[in-house]
């Protein structure tokens, strides 16, 4: 399946889940709220309160050219290449032709939820950021951080405060007097607070093509068991049969078109479906990834990988048994032959 047939499939289904577009107007953004900026996608999605701030120490960003309809594909492409992983948290804003974007690995923000990133309200087009060329600095006790926004990229640097500090007042140099911006506890209490947007492109194209296809393998069956039911009766009436049973073959074909469109609606794909989605929600709440899923003459089997902060508790609940532990977190599935999943197994994935 190409990926242009996949962005089709998206863009169908964003479409008719939306309606239509909002224009926020953010940051002089015309492109609407659903690839403006991935504020404009937390404010459309479930509202949940932001804590505290929090700078990740393996904080990364950048600035990639802008595609409009695209934003979010593009982001995520640069933020998992950088991060050489999936699970990512990014925040970015789309302003003229560019993108700037920060992003952090998934695991990093497991002990740290509901936290948001100064920096990332300082992005160009956000309401409390400054036009570039601009660096902004983060002194800690442990450790400082400088991000520098240029018109054409984006640059975060992590140090010792004296490092850091040289850094600033040479990069200023360089920038012809570029302005240098610390944030302290009072200049971060007044900006706007933009929550981390999660993106896992496979899993959500993943649940949208399966959706799309069960809705079309119900609507193909549908209209076949119509046809059928129209070529009968047009048999029977081409053949000059009783009126009476003539209705009564008629009563016949409805029911068994309600038989099968009920058979067809209790149909063992949607209950695997539906188990598939019970696993793969309850891993994202604990901010795990599923690794694979697969069945086997009707019996799912799978394996996860779950950050090591969590609980034997949350792991039964899931439904599944620790297996091992890697440097990633530790491997959980529902059975112990799940390790061997992907190997020598012949289920449908």
């Amino acid at each position: 399946m190409t990926v242009s047939f996949l962005q089709k499939i998206k863009s169908f289904l964003g479409q008719v889940e939306r309606g239509q577009t909002t224009d926020f107007g953010q940051g002089g953004d015309e492109m609407g709220i659903d690839t403006s900026s991935s504020l404009a996608r937390a404010l459309i999605g479930p509202v949940s309160p932001l804590g505290d701030y929090y700078l990740p120490p393996d904080l990364f960003g950048g600035c990639c050219p802008r595609v409009p309809g695209e934003e979010e594909g593009v982001v995520w492409n640069a933020a998992a290449e950088s991060a050489d992983t999936e699970r990512v948290h990014v925040v970015w804003q789309a302003k003229g032709e560019k993108i700037w974007y920060l992003a952090v690995r998934s695991s990093e923000l497991s002990s740290h939820p509901g936290t948001w990133c100064p920096f990332a309200s300082l992005l160009p087009g956000m309401k409390d950021a400054i036009d570039p060329p601009v660096i902004y600095t983060y002194f800690s006790d442990e450790s400082a951080t400088m991000m520098t926004v240029l018109s054409d990229g984006l640059q975060v640097h992590r140090g010792t405060s004296s490092v850091i500090r040289a850094k600033a007042e040479r990069a200023a140099r360089e920038l012809d007097g570029a302005p240098v911006i610390e944030l302290i506890p009072d200049r971060i209490a007044k900006l706007v607070p933009v929550p981390w947007y999660s993106l896992s492109l496979f899993e959500e194209r993943a649940r949208r093509i399966l959706a799309t296809f069960s809705i079309f393998g119900a609507v193909i069956f549908g209209a076949l068991a119509i046809m059928i039911w129209l070529a009968a009766a047009m048999s029977t009436v081409s053949a000059h049969a009783d009126l009476n049973e003539i209705r009564e073959r008629t009563e016949i074909k409805s029911l068994q078109l309600l038989k099968a469109v009920q058979e067809q609606r209790a149909s063992p794909m949607r209950e695997q479906l539906a188990r598939f989605a019970d696993v793969n929600d309850g891993l994202l709440g604990l901010n795990g990834y599923l690794e694979i899923y697969v069945i086997q003459d009707n019996v799912p089997s799978w394996r996860a990988v779950l950050p090591s902060n969590v609980t034997s508790d949350r792991i039964k609940d899931l439904g599944g048994q620790t297996l091992d532990a890697t440097d990633q977190g530790v491997v959980i599935g529902n059975s112990k032959d799940s390790l061997s999943l992907g190997k020598n197994a012949k289920g449908k994935k």
